[in-house]
């Protein structure tokens, strides 16, 4: 092969390439179907409300740990590892005393 075919076909693999990220990108980007203007994303728990529900935090810290690609970063699971950790200091010091 010459240098100008091997220079075409570089050219056109880059090309396709790149054309792949942008297209990832931009549904990624999209709005999810299900999720319209009318409805928002429900309520994050909070670090205090946690502590007070420690059924709802045991339950909450096993799905987090079972999918962590997916929920650990969540509102709901940050702020449930939080609670864990306040928890565990909380027990600790009382162990102390």
């Amino acid at each position: 092969m010459n240098r100008f075919t091997l220079l075409l076909l570089a050219t056109l693999i880059g090309a396709g390439l790149g054309g792949c990220r942008d297209a990832n990108k931009r549904v990624e980007d999209a709005p999810s179907p299900a999720m319209s203007k009318q409805q928002s994303p429900p309520l994050a728990k909070t670090v205090s409300w946690f502590i007070e529900h420690r059924d709802e935090l045991q339950a909450t810290l096993k799905a987090c740990l079972d999918n962590p690609g997916a929920l650990g970063k969540t509102p709901d699971c940050v702020n449930a590892s939080a609670a864990r950790d306040k928890v565990t200091v909380k027990e600790m010091k009382d162990a102390l005393k």
